[in-house]
């Protein structure tokens, strides 16, 4: 049974309603002033002259859609008839769909409210404010969206499903309490997914990150007792030390023939006196977390010969060694996340080039259009985020964060290179400063640059985890298989194809 209204003014105006869609439904309640109800159209078919355009007929669908071009497109028309009494009752007509409209918007809200609540991916909009600039200049200062106050516009050319799609709150970080009741009565984990969920979406506490990262680092497998464990760590103490013997019995006399190792050694020395100074962990002279911070730097060049020492390496072991407080689980923490970050400081960088297509591919899925403002401006190579991606935004955060946020990453739960998605989330945050002030290659990078301190790490998970589930599996399709932090596909070659180059 459908309610059929028709203009008496213009015959060709019609508003369709089926009583089912609630949608549909409110039209019945628009009091529109000369408009003759018609309980049956079907049986007065033949009454009817269907001699409007199929635009004009479909009033009433894009009114359901809350779509006012054709609608636009009607009143453009009725104002060129400047006699036409049908002039005034499009005006009224548009006023009642706007009620149709803001319907539609609250509809759509409660519904991804309702999906929040049930615990489903499509997460619901939060109570917070979307500031689309952090650090923004004046003339953005007032751009800001208020997710239950705001909607796009309907004439938008591009919906951001950012406003829409939000990820879930931040919860609180992982507490003995909840870590405890994860281990059976021999320690080992029963539920890893859990973990890694609760995890994800709050973090470890700190008094806990020296056993939770161990796990979350491949270091100890999940399925362990704690005696497997007890022992795993004695013996790989003294697999550490033996490697570590290989170089420091190396006289004065014997270096000076060993090049290789004087270079890296070397680079070394310079690097770790430079590496979070600022923490009081490092800071001072002759600090001895200096030094043991250098000698898993140096026996991990031995240990690992092929990829040898990089700068960045110190970036991600201060850190590890922060955390651990042990120089030998330290060492063999640090050397397993190399087994899945070794490939960004590859001598060919085919690593770093995999995860910037994967980036580039990942910005045109969605923001079609800031990709197409970077191929315009020849920034397609995407450089500018390459230190976020080569160090995992390890300069971007405080020292704090940064734990937070890689144990996040190290989780892997919602995607192994999650890392990309929050390098797409900060890039569309940011989108309007970009392409309002025309930056090009070298004006990006700076500006990207200068972000260090300015991001809300927490609002850039969120956004992150909301791509990632807009994305799903096509996002994970724009990603080469064997991209870091993936594990690396080993060829007969080898997994290194470099020594101890600079980047």
């Amino acid at each position: 049974f459908s309610l059929c209204c028709r203009s008496d003014d213009d015959p060709n105006v019609f508003l369709v309603n089926d009583f089912e869609d609630p949608l549909q439904k409110s039209l019945s309640s628009l009091e529109l002033p000369g408009v003759a109800t018609v309980a049956n159209a079907m049986s007065r078919q033949n009454s009817f002259s269907f001699t409007g355009s199929v635009s004009e007929v479909r009033h009433g669908d894009d009114a359901k859609y809350g779509g006012p071009s054709t609608m636009s497109e009607y009143v453009s028309k009725q104002r060129r008839k400047s006699n036409d009494p049908g002039r005034d009752i499009s005006f009224q007509v548009l006023e009642k769909f706007s009620l149709v409209t803001k319907f539609a918007r609250e509809t759509t809200s409660s519904l991804f409210r309702e999906n929040h609540s049930s615990g489903s991916h499509a997460y619901g909009r939060q109570k917070q404010e979307y500031v689309l600039d952090n650090k923004a200049s004046d003339k953005y200062a007032d751009q800001l969206i208020t997710p239950d106050d705001a909607s796009l516009p309907s004439d938008s050319v591009e919906s951001d499903e950012l406003l829409l799609v939000w990820g879930k709150k931040r919860g609180n970080p992982l507490s003995v309490e909840e870590w405890r009741a994860f281990l059976d009565p021999e320690g080992r984990i029963m539920d890893s997914k859990a973990l890694r969920k609760k995890i994800f979406y709050g973090g470890v506490d700190h008094v806990l990150r020296k056993e939770v990262w161990k796990f979350l680092l491949s270091y100890h497998e999940y399925d362990s007792t704690q005696a497997e464990r007890e022992y795993l760590a004695a013996m790989k103490r003294e697999e550490y030390e033996a490697i570590k013997s290989q170089w420091k019995s190396i006289s004065t006399t014997q270096a000076k023939r060993f090049t290789k190792f004087r270079e890296r050694k070397g680079l070394i020395d310079k690097d770790v006196v430079r590496t979070d100074r600022s923490v009081p962990y490092y800071e001072g002279d002759d600090n001895p977390n200096v030094i043991v911070l250098r000698d898993i730097l140096v026996t991990y060049s031995f240990y690992n010969f092929d990829l040898g020492y990089c700068q960045g390496m110190s970036d991600f072991l201060a850190p590890i060694l922060y955390v651990m407080e042990d120089e030998s689980e330290a060492f063999w923490c640090f050397a397993s996340l190399m087994e899945r970050l070794g490939g960004n400081f590859n001598r060919d960088q085919n690593g770093m080039h995999a995860q910037l297509l994967g980036l580039s591919k990942l910005v045109e899925l969605l923001d079609p259009s800031l990709h197409n403002y970077f191929r315009q401006n020849d920034c397609l190579n995407y450089f500018f985020c390459f230190r976020w991606v080569l160090i995992q935004f390890k300069r971007e955060f405080s020292f704090d964060q940064i734990m937070l946020l890689w144990e996040v990453l190290w989780t892997h739960y919602f995607s192994e290179h999650f890392h990309l998605y929050l390098c797409v989330g900060i890039l569309k945050r940011y989108r309007l400063r970009i392409i309002g002030e025309g930056m090009d290659f070298d004006t990006l990078l700076k500006f990207i640059n200068e972000l260090s301190g300015q991001i809300n790490i927490d609002r850039a998970i969120q956004d992150a985890e909301a791509l990632c589930t807009i994305a799903g599996e096509a996002g994970a399709d724009c990603i080469p298989p064997g991209t870091p932090p993936s594990m690396p596909i080993e060829t007969d070659g080898g997994l290194y194809l470099q020594e101890d180059d600079v980047l």
